[in-house]
């Protein structure tokens, strides 16, 4: 039952023992191969087993989709361990194992993104740095910093000196950290691998040096205890800005002590119409040849590209195409509007909905605690602010988990003992009611609520009281920015976490891994689309290539790209066309 529905390519996929290096095209199946893979290891298991298999993604959102879709199959998730990298290091190295470590054994608090990043915008205007500087703050794995310039790596000395005094841990100490373990202490990746059956690695190719060590660490210690099954397509490797390496097979064979690994593809195309497929294998970097293989495969659809427009013009333009795919019977949640920089979400978002008052928009990334994400109020926020609904039951009860843990783990306390399993805290949180119609009070509300049951006194705990006045601040602050203009009540708070099903607006990064029937596209700028980080690193050219690939293979059948008139740099030079966009020969639709 759990291959039936898999085609050759993916059975072979899920049935090879050992180590695995797939590569995927885009709607290859990927996730349908790892999520399959998981239930084919654990039918393999000899019943009673207490070993895990694990998938480690890039995004939360990608391990709530692959633990989601697992539920949906009736696989009991009890074996399985879904999650970012960070949450493993965290769950499984940093909380059980931070005794052993000088740096952690007093105590220590993971810090809250909010925190953080105002403290880096304090430092830039301190050492004279402008915003949009740069600031690499990834470790090598001797622990020295990654970040090559002088005044930069001033300021991450003294940002790290400011951590350690409150005790706080960011993201890149947590990595750092969890490898120092691993690596001196020989016992703990045995643990891990005598646990772990099989390590699934979603989007490899974004994977961080520092992430591929802690990961190897543990495969290479239990030698063939535990399997590596690498997935992803290094076409797609669009944060090497954020330490993303596609390592070849050679460095990660060699990273695991030699041992073999098998190299597999996925080259049939579910997603996409043949003819989008042709025109974005212009931005290949692989030889690998994309086949259309699902219904739409004979489809023509449409690709238009527009560099006439100009940039006064560009929200009237994007308003033509929606309706065009309107017209069409495409659903409002198949159409894709991509914006080159996340800073105009909300722009974009304001004038389409007064040109297309009846149309609904869904722009992602402005809820107003969306980098809160580690934060513990943020977390039993999201409880509040989802319902009873059986589509996200799994979901909601892996939150339910977490948060016991994560107050156990900064009170060590434990909850009332009617409290202490996810059901029973679930059920609590639902008969939590309030009548307030503003977002702050009704989360302040529900909260205090909440504590009172669990009898838990918030305030003898200093971090979860700096981390409530963080996450409530960081709110306050974005529902005062006119940039972001996020309504304040409690609706509008809920509507954050609702399935979306209106248009989607996005950046091309925030919607890598989503297909779309309909995919619009602006600002393909050089300056934009490649940044100019890039363009001053000396990438641009792949970078370039590898955006626009991403970009183009959202789409199914229709695709229009923008290369608009009248954008300028601060000095009034006009931004140029994408230079990869611009040596494309293709016989374009009407626009």
């Amino acid at each position: 039952m759990i291959l039936a529905k898999l085609n050759k390519e993916q059975k072979i996929a899920v049935q090879q023992d050992g180590h695995v290096l797939l590569t995927a095209c885009p709607g290859s199946g990927k996730t349908r191969v790892i999520i399959h893979k998981l239930a084919h290891e654990l039918s393999m298991m000899a019943e009673g087993s207490k070993k895990k298999v694990m998938a480690l993604t890039f995004t939360v959102r990608a391990s709530e989709e692959i633990f989601r879709r697992l539920n949906a199959m009736g696989i009991n998730s009890d074996q399985i361990w879904s999650g970012t990298l960070h949450s493993f290091c965290l769950e499984w190295i940093i909380r059980p194992y931070s005794c052993y470590l000088p740096e952690l054994m007093n105590g220590y608090t993971i810090a809250d993104e909010t925190f953080c990043a105002d403290l880096i915008d304090t430092l830039k205007v301190k050492h004279k740095l402008k915003a949009i500087d740069p600031v690499n703050f990834r470790f090598n794995r001797d622990g020295s910093f990654a970040e090559p310039k002088s005044i930069q790596r001033e300021l991450l000395k003294e940002y790290h000196a400011v951590l350690k005094k409150k005790k706080l841990i960011d993201f890149e100490l947590l990595l750092l950290y969890a490898y120092r373990i691993l690596i001196s202490l020989p016992k703990i990746p045995q643990t891990l691998s005598n646990l772990f059956k099989l390590i699934c690695v979603d989007e490899y190719q974004d994977t961080q040096d520092l992430m591929y060590a802690i990961i190897c660490q543990i495969v290479k210690t239990g030698k063939t205890k535990t399997s590596l099954f690498l997935v992803g397509d290094t076409d797609q490797a669009i944060y090497a800005s954020l330490g993303g390496v596609a390592k070849n097979i050679a460095e990660i064979k060699s990273e695991i002590g030699g041992l073999p690994i098998t190299p597999l593809t996925l080259t049939g195309n579910y997603r996409t119409c043949q003819r989008v497929i042709d025109f974005y294998s212009h931005f290949q970097t692989q030889k690998i040849k994309i086949e259309a293989v699902g219904q739409n495969a004979k489809q023509k659809g449409m690709i238009t590209f527009n560099n006439v427009v100009h940039h006064g013009g560009i929200v009237e333009e994007i308003a033509r195409l929606i309706r065009i795919s309107l017209d069409k019977g495409i659903p409002e949640g198949e159409i894709c509007v991509l914006v080159p920089q996340w800073w105009l979400i909300t722009s974009v978002s304001k004038k389409l909905r007064a040109i297309l008052p009846g149309v609904n928009f869904d722009a992602s990334g402005l809820a107003p605690m969306a980098r809160n994400r580690d934060n513990i109020w943020y977390k039993l926020s999201r409880l509040f602010l989802t319902g009873p609904n059986p589509r996200i039951y799994a979901l909601r009860y892996k939150w339910a988990e977490e948060l016991i843990n994560d107050f156990s783990s900064q009170t060590k306390a434990n909850f009332e003992e009617q409290f202490q399993h996810p059901k029973s805290l679930l059920r609590l949180i639902n008969s939590i009611k309030s009548v307030e119609t503003e977002g702050m009070p009704y989360l302040h509300d529900c909260f205090d609520q909440f504590l009172v049951e669990v009898k838990i006194d918030y305030s003898l705990h200093p971090s979860l009281v700096e981390n409530r006045k963080l996450f409530f601040a960081h709110i306050e602050k974005r529902l005062s920015d006119p940039v972001f203009s996020i309504p304040s009540d409690i609706l509008s708070f809920k509507s954050f976490y609702r399935e979306m099903s209106g248009v989607i607006i996005n950046t091309c990064v925030g919607v890598k891994g989503e297909e779309f029937e309909t995919v619009i596209a602006y600002g393909l700028l050089n300056g934009y689309i490649p940044h100019w980080n890039e363009i001053f690193s000396g990438n641009a050219n792949e970078a370039s290539k590898k955006l626009m690939y991403v970009i183009c293979s959202r789409a199914k059948t229709n695709l229009h790209l923008i290369s608009e008139k009248g954008r300028t740099t601060k000095k009034g030079d006009e931004l140029a066309m994408n230079p990869e966009l611009k040596d494309v020969v293709f016989d374009y639709d009407i626009h």
